[in-house]
């Protein structure tokens, strides 16, 4: 086959794999997950359900894709954060990179870190890569933390998991409209400063008695 006219179908064959995709999220957004179907994908970009199939086994195996895009989107904003070269302020802008990636793409952390369905295609590590090596990045920046005696801790991987699991809570209280206990005015103010003395508080963490 000709190399021009090979190039050509494999960019078109992309283009379409994208469409799909893009069509996939715009129905995401305005209905939620649970309305996302094949047919409406094939309605939206005005195509025959079974061109979908040509790319896609199913709705899942679409959200899994877009769940790899988002978190290449994540990685390559995180990345750059590796040339700090204090781990304590690194933290900090990764922290401060995540809280705002969230706050900026809600549904694309929905369906990176709430919905269930690209989960079920994930068996192991290696078919999360892209997600694994975002979360390695705050892995390896914890570590050093520790290491330049910044945290004391036993177990280095109790901090990453606290340093996640706070920030994960307070991007999800924001984007799930469940801070209505506090001023509406405050809370982007409250979820970039509460960062700050989380870290703090893990700093004045002492290593448990043995």
């Amino acid at each position: 086959m000709n190399m021009g006219i090979a190039e050509r179908r494999a960019r078109e064959k992309e283009e379409m794999r994208q469409q799909i995709l893009d069509a996939a999220v715009e129905i995401f957004k305005e209905k939620g997950f649970e309305k996302v179907q094949i047919r409406k994908i094939a309605e939206k970009i005005e195509y025959s359900t079974g061109t979908i199939y040509l790319y896609f086994k199913n709705k899942d195996e679409i959200f899994y894709a877009l769940h790899e895009a988002f978190f290449m989107k994540l990685y390559q904003q995180l990345l750059p954060l590796m040339e700090i070269n204090n781990p304590m302020d690194r933290l900090l802008q990764i922290g401060r990179t995540y809280i705002n990636f969230g706050l900026e793409n809600p549904d694309a952390y929905d369906l990176m870190f709430i919905e269930k369905a690209p989960m079920e295609l994930i068996e192991n590590e290696d078919q999360w890569s892209c997600a694994m090596g975002t979360f390695e990045i705050l892995v390896q920046t914890v570590q050093a933390c520790v290491e330049e005696g910044y945290f004391q801790a036993h177990d280095h991987m109790n901090l990453v998991f606290l340093a996640f699991a706070s920030v994960h809570g307070m991007v999800t209280l924001h984007n799930r409209r469940h801070m209505k206990m506090f001023p509406p005015e405050t809370h982007e103010h409250l979820v970039n400063n509460s960062l700050a003395t989380m870290i703090n508080m893990m700093r004045n963490q002492q290593k448990p008695s043995d």
